[in-house]
C-alpha cells in the first residue's frame, strides 16, 4: 500500500472534523459516513478510527443511532440483474453516486424496497436525513405487509433521524418554550404568588466563562406541593409526587418558560397571566428537537423529596415510568405515526392497518432502546416494555416478562371485555385506575358507577375528583345534567377539601350551564372566603368568567369586582386587568 500524502491527510482530517459537526447536529449516521470516507481516504487515520469507536460506545445514545447498518442485498435474481447493470458504471463506492444509482433503480422499478432502503441510508451517510425518512415512508409502505419486522427496522431508523438538524420539521421529541417580556416580576414575586415554584441553582454556561451568576436566575414551577413532611414516605405514591411544569429562565429582560411537554408549558403559562397581563405579540415562542440522549426528557419531570430512602426512590421511580408511559405518553401526537397518538395508532392497527402496526412497533422499540442504556438502569428500573406493548395491543418479545392479571398496563380491548360486577375489590379499583389513563369514559364510566354501587363513600386508592369525572363527562355529554350533579353529591361529603373544592367547581359549572346561574353563584361564594388571597381571585375570576358564558353577566359583575379587589394584594397585575376589562364589556353597575 502506498504511502499516504499530505494531501490525504488533510482531507481526511477534514472529514473527522466534519462527522464531529454531524454528531454535535444529531447526526450520528452522518457521522459515521464521514468517518467511513476519512478512511477510504487515510485507511491508517487514528482520528477516524477512534471517533468510530466513540460512536459505537456512545451509551447515552439509542442502540438505532449508533448501530452499524449495512446495504441490504437483492433478493431475487431479476433483481440482481437490474442492480448489476445499473452498477456497471462504477462509482458507487462515493455516497451521492451511490445514491444516483439506488434513485435510478427506484424510478425503474418502484417497488424495489431494498433499493428503497439502500438509498435511504446513503443519503443519511451524507446527512440529508428529511430525504432518507422519505425514502423509509416508502420501505414500510412496501414492507410492513409481509415483513413487519425489516419495516420496523426502518422505521427506528426514521425515528432517529427525524431529531437531527436539518429535519427540524419532522422531529416529535421537543424542547418548548415561550418568553414574556419580564416587566419588573422577579423571583420573589413569583414565589409569593404561585408558593409551589422553587428555586433550584443556576447551572454554569461553559461556552461563556465569564458569564455572570447574576445574568440569570432558574426556578421550576411544580404543579403542586410536596406531600406533606410529616407523612411517611412509604405511604406516598409517585401519583402524588410534584412534577415540573416548566423551568423558569429570569433574564434581565426576559421571563422564559421551558419544558419537554407542551402541556406543562400550557399550565405553567396559563397561570404565569395571572401575574402578568397579556403581552400579546411580544411572547416569542419557540421548538427546538431535544437530543437525542435526553428525547425521554419528558419522562423525568417528578420531583422526589430530599433525604429518601432509597427504596422509595426505586418504587416512586418506577411508578413514573410506568404512570409516563403507560397513561401519559400514549396520547401524545407524533409525526411518525402519522400525526396519531400512539394510543390512536394501535386502534388502526387492530384494525388491520399493517403499516400503522410497523411504525407503532418501531417507535415503541425506539423508547426501550432509551430505557436500556447503562445510565438509565435506575431510573427505569428494569420496567419491562412488554407492559407497553400490552398496553397498545402489540405482541410481547418476552411473555413471561409481564403478568397477565395485572390490569395496570391493559389494552383498551381487554379492559372493554371485562364484566365490572365480576370483578374482586381490589381488581375493579386496578381496573378502573387503567382505564382512566387510556382517558375512555365508555369503559370508566361503568367501572365508576360498580365502584360507587359497592362502596358509595368512594374507595382510598382513587381520589374523589377521579372517580367523579368520567360520570359527570358521561352524563353532561348524554344531556342529563341531574344525573351528572347527582354523582358529585354522592362523592362530596367524604371527599378531602382539595377535591371537595374540584368537585364544588364542577357543580357550579353545570349548574350556570343549565341555566340555575343563582345555584352557580351560591356555590362560588362559598370560595371567597378563603385565607389565600390568590386562590380566591382565581376563583372569583373563573366564576365571573363562567357566569358570563352562561349568559349571567349581572351575577358576574360582583365577583369581577371582588377578583380586582383582591388580586393587587399579591400583585396579580394579569387576574386585575382581565377583571376590568370584562368589566368594561359588561358594565361596572
Amino acid at each position: 500500500m502506498a504511502p499516504t500524502t499530505r494531501n490525504e491527510t488533510d482531507a481526511a482530517l477534514a472529514l473527522v472534523h466534519e462527522g464531529w459537526n454531524h454528531l454535535m447536529s444529531q447526526r450520528p449516521l452522518a457521522a459515521w459516513g464521514s468517518w467511513r470516507r476519512a478512511l477510504r481516504v487515510e485507511p491508517g487515520s487514528a482520528a477516524a478510527r477512534q471517533a468510530l469507536t466513540t460512536l459505537e460506545s456512545a451509551q447515552e445514545l439509542p442502540l438505532a443511532a449508533r448501530k452499524t447498518y449495512r446495504f441490504r442485498q437483492p433478493r431475487t435474481p431479476q433483481q440482481r440483474e437490474r442492480w448489476e447493470v445499473a452498477m456497471r458504471g462504477g462509482g458507487v463506492e462515493e455516497l451521492d453516486a451511490a445514491a444516483d444509482v439506488f434513485d435510478r433503480l427506484v424510478a425503474d422499478a418502484p417497488d424495489d424496497v431494498e433499493a428503497w432502503f439502500n438509498r435511504a441510508l446513503c443519503l443519511a451517510w451524507r446527512g440529508r436525513d428529511v430525504e432518507a425518512v422519505e425514502c423509509l415512508e416508502r420501505v414500510v409502505a412496501l414492507e410492513s405487509a409481509h415483513d413487519v419486522e425489516r419495516a420496523v427496522e426502518a422505521w427506528t431508523l426514521a425515528e432517529v433521524l427525524r431529531q437531527g438538524g436539518g429535519a427540524e420539521a419532522l422531529a416529535d421529541d421537543l424542547r418548548y418554550a415561550c418568553a414574556y417580556p419580564r416587566d419588573g416580576v422577579g423571583a420573589d414575586d413569583l414565589i409569593a404568588a404561585f408558593p409551589e415554584i422553587r428555586r433550584i441553582p443556576t447551572p454554569h454556561d461553559p461556552t461563556r466563562p465569564d458569564a455572570k451568576a447574576a445574568d440569570v436566575e432558574v426556578l421550576e414551577w411544580l404543579d403542586r406541593p410536596f406531600p406533606d413532611a410529616d407523612r411517611d414516605d412509604e405511604g406516598v405514591s409517585a401519583a402524588e409526587l410534584p412534577r415540573v411544569l416548566a423551568t423558569i429562565y429570569l433574564g434581565p429582560e426576559t421571563l422564559r418558560l421551558s419544558s419537554p411537554c407542551v402541556d406543562g408549558l400550557e399550565r405553567a403559562e396559563e397561570r404565569l397571566r395571572l401575574l402578568v397581563d397579556d403581552p400579546g405579540d411580544a411572547v416569542e415562542r419557540t421548538a427546538a428537537p431535544l437530543p437525542l440522549p435526553f428525547l425521554d426528557a419528558a419522562a423525568w419531570t417528578a420531583r422526589f423529596r430530599e433525604g429518601r430512602d432509597p427504596a422509595d426512590a426505586a418504587r416512586w421511580s418506577r411508578e413514573v415510568v410506568e404512570d409516563f408511559h403507560e397513561n401519559r405518553w400514549i396520547h401524545r401526537p407524533r409525526q411518525g405515526l402519522d400525526g396519531l397518538s400512539p394510543l390512536a395508532a394501535a386502534r388502526d392497527a387492530r384494525g388491520g392497518d399493517a403499516q400503522a402496526l410497523a411504525r407503532l412497533a418501531a417507535v415503541v422499540r425506539l423508547r426501550e432502546q432509551l430505557g436500556a442504556r447503562g445510565g438509565s438502569a435506575s431510573m427505569y428500573q428494569g420496567y419491562p416494555f412488554d407492559r407497553l406493548r400490552r398496553r397498545l395491543g402489540l405482541e410481547p418479545d418476552d411473555p413471561a416478562s409481564v403478568d397477565s392479571a395485572d390490569l395496570g398496563c391493559a389494552s383498551p380491548w381487554e379492559l372493554e371485555a371485562l364484566d365490572a360486577a365480576s370483578l374482586e375489590d381490589h381488581a375493579l379499583i386496578d381496573a378502573f385506575l387503567s382505564a382512566r389513563g387510556l382517558g375512555d369514559d365508555a369503559v370508566t364510566a361503568p367501572l365508576a358507577e360498580e365502584i360507587l354501587r359497592r362502596r358509595p363513600e368512594g374507595p382510598g386508592r382513587v381520589a374523589a375528583d377521579d372517580l367523579a369525572a368520567p360520570l359527570v363527562r358521561a352524563a353532561m355529554r348524554a344531556d342529563r345534567p341531574g344525573q351528572a350533579l347527582a354523582a358529585l353529591d354522592r362523592l362530596r361529603p367524604a371527599a378531602p377539601p382539595r377535591q371537595a373544592r374540584v368537585l364544588d367547581v364542577w357543580r357550579a359549572e353545570i349548574l350556570a350551564r343549565v341555566g340555575r346561574a343563582g345555584e352557580a353563584a351560591d356555590v362560588y361564594d362559598a370560595f371567597l372566603g378563603g385565607d389565600d388571597p390568590v386562590e380566591a381571585a382565581r376563583l372569583a375570576l373563573d366564576a365571573a368568567e363562567t357566569l358570563i358564558d352562561a349568559g349571567a353577566p349581572d351575577r358576574a359583575r360582583r365577583f369581577l369586582h371582588e377578583a380586582a379587589r383582591l388580586a393587587p394584594r399579591r400583585g396579580l397585575r394579569g387576574i386585575e386587568a382581565r377583571a376590568r376589562r370584562l368589566l368594561d364589556s359588561i358594565g361596572r353597575d
